[in-house]
């Protein structure tokens, strides 16, 4: 997806100035020095979708976390940055604030921020939420003259797992894998070090809250690291990822942690991109989306390829199957909750599959993205598109659907 260079106060500051009966005297000075160092950018995502039901009702589109109306328009993301990234060279400091608005930010919320729902699985699917808006990331970074420089990050940050995003204009697809919106966490609130070692190495770690959490939900912490390699003139990524700690309210002893592996890879084949990413997670025990504390030992695991292709400087396509396999029920549990809905009989452990489908158009109109999508679902249970009385569902879905992405 093509970037856009950000909007600089600068330019807004001198509209203000050149307008009728503005004098530049009248701005004052800390505002000038604020626009002279804070950079604004964002972007708008709205969508239509609509999730062909086999068994006769439309309702949402079944074990999606994210993008999962159904049937109808929605405002998925309206975000707005501010960042004043460091400087290049030695000692520095900064900060970012990503402001995110929209049907998106309901699910995405930490515990303490905007919800009150410590029970993760279902405080992703909105219940506890009290705001369609979030406070996606606040930090403030600064480097310590170290080496190359060391970077620190002090605040909220998105999670350093996986090969998808949460901004709408930093993924191929308008609906997440399985591997985004149930394996891994997407925000943590604590400390990072970053440190670039060389041109192909680059390390971080940190200690954090946890999955998700403003306020923690234990008096334990969790630990981050990653390690990537940049090879052949960055044509290829690989970047490794472990998080681990206790993530249950008010213990400390159950520790969950997940392994993630991404690779990208550009080929002799200019236009061509793939991307390879696995995950597998395990917890000791886990807590369903009805509350109820289930013990002994429990893991899931998941698996995408993805390829993207610029066939013209207009119109680029992509291609994304993916495996994810939840057997014991910990991570998308049949209670109707984060993912599957209610079941008679209840089933807890279920295998999901999908294969995607997308093409989207670039640069006909200035910042301006449209894209088509087709997604096609299967699980080896009846969890897709309940009836409204309560029958069972089916085992396959297929959606379409067409969201436009406006960066600024």
């Amino acid at each position: 997806m093509r970037a856009f260079s950000p909007i600089h106060p600068v330019a807004l500051a001198a509209v203000l100035m050149a307008a009728p009966g503005m004098a530049a005297e009248k701005i004052a000075p800390k505002t000038l020095q604020f626009l002279q160092d804070t950079t604004i950018s964002g972007h708008v995502q709205s969508a239509y979708q609509h999730t062909f039901a086999t068994r006769g009702s439309p309702g949402q589109a079944g074990s999606w976390q994210l993008n999962n109306t159904g049937d109808g328009f929605s405002l998925n993301q309206a975000k707005v940055t501010l960042e004043h990234p460091l400087d290049d060279g030695g000692a520095a400091a900064g900060y970012r604030v990503d402001i995110l608005a929209g049907q998106d930010a309901d699910r995405v919320h930490s515990f303490g921020l905007f919800s009150s729902n410590a029970n993760e699985l279902t405080r992703r699917q909105g219940t506890g939420s009290n705001s369609a808006m979030d406070l996606e990331q606040a930090y403030i970074t600064f480097r310590l003259p170290v080496g190359s420089g060391l970077d620190v990050k002090f605040g909220k940050f998105v999670t350093l797992a996986g090969a998808e995003t949460m901004d709408a204009p930093g993924n191929w697809f308008f609906s997440r894998s399985y591997i985004f919106g149930f394996g891994e966490p997407f925000t943590h609130t604590g400390a990072l070090l970053s440190y670039q070692w060389n041109d192909w190495l680059d390390t971080q770690a940190g200690v954090v809250n946890g999955w998700d959490a403003v306020q923690d939900n234990n008096s334990g912490k969790t630990v981050v690291a990653r390690a990537g390699v940049t090879l052949f003139d960055g044509k290829l990524k690989n970047a490794v990822t472990m998080i681990g700690g206790p993530e249950q309210t008010g213990n400390n002893s159950n520790y969950r942690w997940i392994v993630d592996d991404v690779l990208t890879w550009q080929p002799p084949m200019e236009n061509l991109l793939l991307t390879l990413n696995g995950l597998y997670g395990n917890e000791d025990g886990f807590v369903d989306s009805t509350g109820v504390v289930h013990t002994g030992h429990v893991s899931w695991w998941g698996a995408l390829a993805s390829a993207r292709y610029q066939w013209t400087p207009f119109v680029t396509m992509g291609l994304r199957y993916e495996y994810f396999s939840d057997a014991d029920g910990a991570r998308m549990d049949g209670a109707g909750g984060i993912g599957p809905v209610p079941l008679s009989p209840l089933v807890r452990g279920v295998d999901y599959q999908a294969v995607t489908w997308s093409v989207w158009l670039e640069r006909l109109m200035p910042n301006l993205t449209p894209r088509v999508e087709v997604r096609w679902d299967r699980a080896n249970e009846p969890v897709f598109q309940a009836l409204p009385t309560g029958g069972d569902g089916t085992r396959t879905q297929v959606s379409v659907s067409l969201d436009m992405v406006y960066v600024f």
